[in-house]
């Protein structure tokens, strides 16, 4: 079975080529990628002197990097990970298992896990801690780690999540189209360790927070409409109901015609969000029902490409 070992790079001369080797250490026999994205250190030459297979996206951002190897390499498994050195090859084991068990779609290093050992930055900690608290309440979910960069992916799911992400909510994006595919989701502990002192992080906390934010609620529209649009049309019908019992005394004296007229277009305003609601639903469960067909169509190609490869 082909394993990839994916590794985004951007500007981590000191760390990768140890990277690269580790996971070479821990699994001789795969295929590891590096993605240069415009770095510009000596990145790529420290990944090609460790024996990497370099590749290039010029697109800025992680997410586009990811969304270009998903769509160029082809493995039965893959693993993504981080270039700074901070996730522990050791654990590339645990992280496989699930998948060549067949027990799991994806599996995520998990360093938020109550066994786990990480060193946090405190706003990191807080902002994981709360992305995760939004994803669970939202989704309805008990996902422990969201922001992980270090996870292993069977061929199903590369192959068929789309990717529209260009940052660092590249990662809140798998694990929301993952869940709404209905994908097994394993979470194994893993150990965060501390960066390389010469190792930087990219993450701009406030424009990368409000991506994160922003990659939750609307795939949260896009995979729930029923529920987005109906939670914003129960807000308005009962805004306009408490409105027009709060102050009928004031209405009834023909002194409310404005605010009458208010109530009157929150309680309309909501029966339009339930009715848009019930129609996208509808389109989205279509849609999701021919996904489903092409992945067959998909799997079964490649499987028979697989055993053809075998025979020869």
């Amino acid at each position: 079975m082909k394993t990839a070992i994916l590794i985004p790079c951007y500007n981590e001369e000191k760390t990768i080529g140890s990277v690269v080797s580790s996971f070479r250490e821990q699994l001789p026999g795969a295929d590891i990628y590096v993605y240069g994205n415009n770095s510009t250190d000596n990145s790529v030459e420290e990944a090609k002197r460790a024996g990497a297979i370099v590749r290039f996206e010029k697109k800025q951002g992680k997410g586009n990097v990811v969304r270009a190897m998903f769509s160029e390499i082809d493995a039965d498994y893959f693993v993504m990970v981080d270039g700074d050195g901070t996730y522990p090859a050791e654990r590339l084991g645990d992280l496989m298992q699930p998948l060549i068990k067949g027990d799991a779609d994806m599996v995520i290093g998990a360093r938020l896990h109550p066994t786990s050992e990480s060193h946090f930055k405190w706003i990191n900690f807080i902002g994981n801690k709360l992305f995760v608290y939004f994803l669970n309440f939202i989704f309805g979910v008990k996902i422990i780690d969201l922001l992980s960069g270090y996870r292993a992916f069977n061929r199903d799911v590369v192959k068929s999540i789309p990717i529209v992400s260009r940052g660092f909510e590249i990662e809140t994006e798998i694990t929301i189209r993952c869940l709404e595919h209905n994908y097994r989701i394993v979470e194994v502990p893993v150990d965060l360790m501390p960066r390389h002192k010469d190792s930087r992080s990219k993450i701009k906390y406030f424009r990368d927070g409000l991506l994160i934010l922003n990659t939750i609620f609307f795939l949260f529209r896009d995979y729930k409409p029923l529920t987005a649009f109906g939670s914003i049309g129960l807000i308005f019908m009962s805004s306009g109901l408490i409105l027009s019992g709060v102050f009928m005394d004031y209405i009834k004296a023909d002194k409310g015609l404005y605010l009458s007229v208010f109530a009157t277009g929150l309680i309309l305003a909501g029966f339009i969000s339930f009715a848009a609601g019930f129609i996208i639903h509808a389109i989205s469960r279509r849609f999701q029902e021919l996904n489903y067909r092409l992945q067959l169509i998909d799997n079964s190609a490649y499987k028979g490409l697989s055993s053809k490869i075998k025979n020869k």
